[in-house]
């Protein structure tokens, strides 16, 4: 992951974020139907906001402990973005976003899984989601994540509360006998 800039899937192309990417993540993030699943993202969010966190992943990245990608729409732009961040336990926790339009596609999944193929390199990886948004949890599992069965409490800035948060961490395995478990009983 650390020498990786771009990974490309069957229709999608994850690259490193770059300054010129502000708007697009100012304009999408700014929906609260995004904004309020995110953890760090205050609503309203304004395109000062992703220029300054944009210039603070590119000040850290000597550090390499962020690993943040755009996902591209050949056609379009920038659809969302998606990252692996390192926690001081070691671990990298995953996270990702897409733009409203750009919901129910298939596109997350497709994302994240090609993202994952080269993030598993870096260790040990985490992710959760907000108990009221199950379908991030369904992209997570489609993509190797397995429930931990820990749900904790994370601040959400947007939401300006504590929120309950679903933990998963990668375990192949496990997400696929979770994911036929579920599908046997429904």
């Amino acid at each position: 992951m650390r020498d990786v800039n771009e990974i490309k899937t069957k229709r999608l192309k994850l690259r490193r974020v770059r300054m010129s990417d502000a708007a697009r993540i100012a304009r999408f993030c700014d929906d609260p139907a995004v904004g309020r699943n995110l953890a760090m993202t205050p609503l309203p969010y304004l395109e000062t906001a992703a220029e300054g966190w944009l210039m603070t992943l590119k000040a850290r990245e000597p550090l390499a402990r962020e690993f943040v990608f755009a996902i591209d729409l050949p056609g379009e732009g920038m659809i969302g973005c998606m990252g692996a961040h390192q926690k001081q336990s070691g671990v990298f926790e995953l996270g990702y976003w897409f733009g409203r339009p750009f919901w129910g596609k298939g596109f997350a999944t497709e994302a994240l899984t090609n993202f994952v193929a080269e993030a598993h390199a870096l260790g040990a990886l985490q992710a959760g989601h907000f108990v009221d948004n199950p379908a991030s949890g369904r992209v997570l599992e489609k993509s190797g994540f397995a429930y931990t069965g820990e749900t904790a409490k994370l601040f959400s800035l947007a939401r300006g509360e504590s929120v309950p948060c679903k933990r998963m961490s990668f375990a192949p395995d496990l997400a696929r006998a979770q994911t036929r478990a579920t599908a046997i009983l429904h």
